[in-house]
């Protein structure tokens, strides 16, 4: 390889990596023929020598030379974009990426009418790249699936290398437009991609805080039922394990990272880690919470301090984390923040846990006003009396259950029933309930923000007004 004296490694790779994936993420989005985005998850690939190819004289002929065999064209396209500098304002990296995805797309479309010539009705295989090169960082990756984009990363990786191994003895030759074609095009291949099931949140990345207790596991079961990957994140280490265990025994497209919500920086570290490893974030669910129990006569400051720590402050960090976020990637999103049946309707000695809970919510409205022009919608949930099951257990109610067993002189499931017995339905709410609902703003099938939606088997004193 031949470096290019006018491109030098990145002074901080992260950061650029991070915001590189975001914008590539965002411009490659589009809407699909019924109205609804095509979203993509993201793979990297920055082994060394990837990174050198991106700063090589040969890095454009490499991106231009096409796929080495045919069947590789349905996973990666003919040709990769090839991206040769980072800006470090993001107004200015978004034009670059959208001008070279143009770029890409005019020459795609003329490679398609060419060749579809010799075919009466040949079907449109899309036109959006799906494999990066970029100066400095090494393959972005891009597919509908986490395992479309890692089949895509590997099938580019190994073309890169194969191609400096040409042109190291001499020149590599392609293969003709008109072969790859007949194989891009070839109604099986086209088969194999429509393989995939067309779930409501296909393509979409959601992050749930208090990913570790009953009502995080359930909306991630239910999040990734409708398709999307899930990131559970927790600071209880034991308890985030297991719930990651368990939903990895169902689906393919569950991660885990443990940050703290009280601290900004954590958060934010969470968040653009979480960015390399899938490309962003579409839908943010704010769920972690923490309770007391003491009458304000008796609550000691730093009790309420540390309540509100989690439960105001902790739902803050994680909107404020996500929206750089959504602003580089410029193709809207869901934040559904777990808010409480207390928020409207408290409790005694429950002072802390409701008023943080309140401000958690007056937050997530004024974040509804804020963040419509980003095509953003915030929505609250306010569930009552979720208790988990032997699996995951609810962290809220064994700290609240005995006192509230003891007064009422009941056992756990009498205690269940009394709740259940006290709504006007009659019907035990569980945490998949709460999933539902999350799945229900999050699949953007109203034009809804700012809304709060019970899930609590029906609360008269909770009803929003």
């Amino acid at each position: 390889m031949t470096p290019r004296e006018d491109l030098t490694p990145l002074i901080n790779f992260d950061t650029a990596l991070t915001r590189c994936v975001q914008v590539i993420r965002g411009v490659c989005t589009h809407p699909l023929p019924d109205g609804k985005l095509r979203r993509f998850h993201v793979d990297t690939r920055t082994a060394p020598d990837l990174v050198k190819a991106s700063l090589s004289q040969e890095a454009p002929a490499i991106c231009r030379s096409g796929v080495l065999t045919p069947d590789h064209a349905i996973r990666t396209k003919n040709a990769m974009v090839y991206i040769e500098s980072v800006p470090e304002d993001d107004d200015s990296l978004k034009m670059v990426v959208n001008q070279a995805t143009d770029a890409f797309k005019e020459n795609y479309h003329r490679y398609f009418q060419q060749a579809s010539s010799k075919e009466s009705d040949p079907k449109d295989p899309g036109f959006y790249p799906l494999l990066f090169l970029v100066a400095g960082i090494g393959l972005i990756a891009l597919g509908v699936t986490r395992k479309a984009a890692r089949i895509a990363a590997d099938i580019g990786e190994h073309t890169i290398r194969t191609k400096l191994s040409a042109y190291a003895l001499g020149e590599y030759i392609p293969i003709s437009d008109s072969h790859v074609f007949d194989m891009e095009c070839w109604s099986l291949q086209q088969r194999k991609l429509e393989s995939f099931s067309s779930l409501p949140l296909r393509g979409q990345v959601a992050v749930i805080t208090g990913g570790g207790g009953a009502i995080g596991f359930g909306i991630a079961d239910r999040l990734l039922t409708a398709g999307a990957a899930v990131v559970l994140s927790d600071i209880d280490e034991s308890r985030l394990h297991k719930a990651h265990a368990l939903l990895s025994e169902k689906y393919d497209g569950v991660e885990h990272i443990v940050f703290d919500v009280t601290d900004y920086n954590s958060v934010e570290k969470g968040f653009e880690e979480i960015s390399r490893e899938f490309g962003g974030v579409d839908i943010v669910v704010p769920n972690a919470g923490i309770a007391h129990v003491s009458r304000i006569e008796e609550l000691e400051p730093e009790k309420l301090d540390q309540v509100i720590a989690v439960n105001l402050k902790g739902t803050f960090t994680v909107i404020k984390a996500a929206i750089p976020i959504f602003r580089r990637q410029g193709t809207g999103g869901n934040i559904v923040v777990i808010s409480s049946k207390n928020v409207f309707a408290p409790g005694a000695a429950f002072g802390a846990y409701s008023a943080s809970k309140a401000g958690a919510h007056q937050i997530s409205k004024i974040a509804a006003l804020e963040l419509a022009e980003l095509g953003v919608r915030v929505n609250m949930i306010n569930p009552d009396a979720i208790f988990g099951d032997e699996k995951v257990c609810s962290g809220l109610w064994e700290l609240v259950g005995p006192d509230r067993m003891k007064s009422r002189g009941l056992d756990p499931e009498g205690l269940q029933d009394y709740y259940c017995q006290r709504s006007l339905l009659k019907q035990r709410v569980l945490a998949e309930h709460v999933g539902n609902a999350v799945v229900f703003f999050a699949s953007d099938l109203t034009p809804t923000t700012g809304a709060a939606l019970p899930v609590d088997g029906g609360n008269a004193a909770a009803f929003p007004r």
